[in-house]
């Protein structure tokens, strides 16, 4: 009787553990994703935008996790693809 409960119990662990695993993976996509870059008044960088002249040359991402770079005339840069 003995045997049998700890097998339950093992069994039931077990596929506590596997459900854990299974909602970790999505997690781990996620964090793939790049958080956006903030413009100085807190919000998210949209393409064609000035960014500041100290950022020049330097990678940004906008909300949706598209990737811009600080380029163009040195003295008035923008967000461009």
């Amino acid at each position: 009787m003995r045997s049998r409960a700890l097998a339950v119990a093992i069994a039931s662990s077990s596929l506590v553990l596997a459900s854990t695993v299974a909602t970790a993976t999505p997690v781990q996509a996620a964090a793939t994703r790049h958080a956006c870059t903030l413009t100085s008044q807190h919000h998210c960088i949209r393409g064609g935008e000035l960014c500041p002249k100290a950022s020049y040359g330097r990678v940004g991402y906008d909300a949706a996790g598209r990737r811009y770079v600080c380029k163009g005339n040195r003295s008035h840069p923008h967000w461009e693809k």
